[in-house]
């Protein structure tokens, strides 16, 4: 996918300013690793905009868990929040498995 024009802002965070938001926008009162919120108000395939916001905490915590470095780990919740703006979901097992292959491929070319 080419996208000729957009705006992408990416915020970091923390887990007490990722709990507000996460209870703000999803209803749900903890931290998580990322968020992401299209506002392109019209979709197209050559334009996109949107936010991402990473939480560095759960994102350190996280490259403990899995041993991996922790920019990497960053870049991985970056890149999640970014498939999300272009239409990827991980609800349903398959889509979520779907999404993870080409999140991981396309860092694995990108470390």
């Amino acid at each position: 996918m080419l996208f000729r024009s957009g705006a992408l802002l990416i915020v970091f965070n923390n887990d007490r300013q990722m709990s507000n938001l996460n209870f703000q926008f999803m209803g749900k009162k903890r931290p998580t690793d990322v968020l992401a919120f299209n506002l392109a108000e019209n979709c197209s395939n050559n334009y996109i905009e949107g936010e991402i916001y990473v939480n560095l905490q759960i994102a350190g915590r996280q490259a403990v868990l899995y041993g991996v470095a922790y920019l990497e780990e960053v870049t991985r919740l970056c890149l999640h929040g970014f498939l999300h703006l272009l239409g990827y979901d991980d609800l349903k097992a398959d889509d979520k498995s779907r999404m993870w292959r080409i999140q991981e491929n396309y860092l694995a070319n990108f470390l």
